[in-house]
């Protein structure tokens, strides 16, 4: 599990990274869904603290949360703009993060 656990933290990482560059198409995605500028922001330190705490041992299991949180959110932006086709990598993610969850922790 500690691979799948880095694999999901580099995907965090790239994501963070990309909406913390804001480039127009980020922007233009999170003011389409309705969301302010600054969630953009607070989605990338969330995402970036995540994948940080996802690769310590003894808190991935806070990282995994933090993660699930997040990506609950994009699956719930994808459902209310009705993006279907595009539900299936936040979905996988949403999956593989519920199982670093039901692992246990110490």
């Amino acid at each position: 599990m500690a691979y799948v656990n880095l694999i999901i933290a580099f995907a965090f990482l790239s994501a963070a990274i990309v909406n913390l560059a804001g480039p127009q198409v980020i922007r233009a995605e999170f003011a389409k869904w309705g969301y302010p500028d600054w969630l953009r922001v607070t989605v990338s330190a969330v995402e970036l603290g995540g994948a940080i705490l996802l690769c310590i041992a003894g808190t991935q299991w806070l990282g995994a949360l933090m993660l699930l949180v997040v990506t609950l959110g994009i699956l719930v932006s994808f459902t209310r703009s009705k993006e279907w086709m595009r539900m299936q990598y936040p979905f996988v993610l949403f999956l593989l993060l519920a199982a670093i969850l039901r692992q246990p922790h110490a």
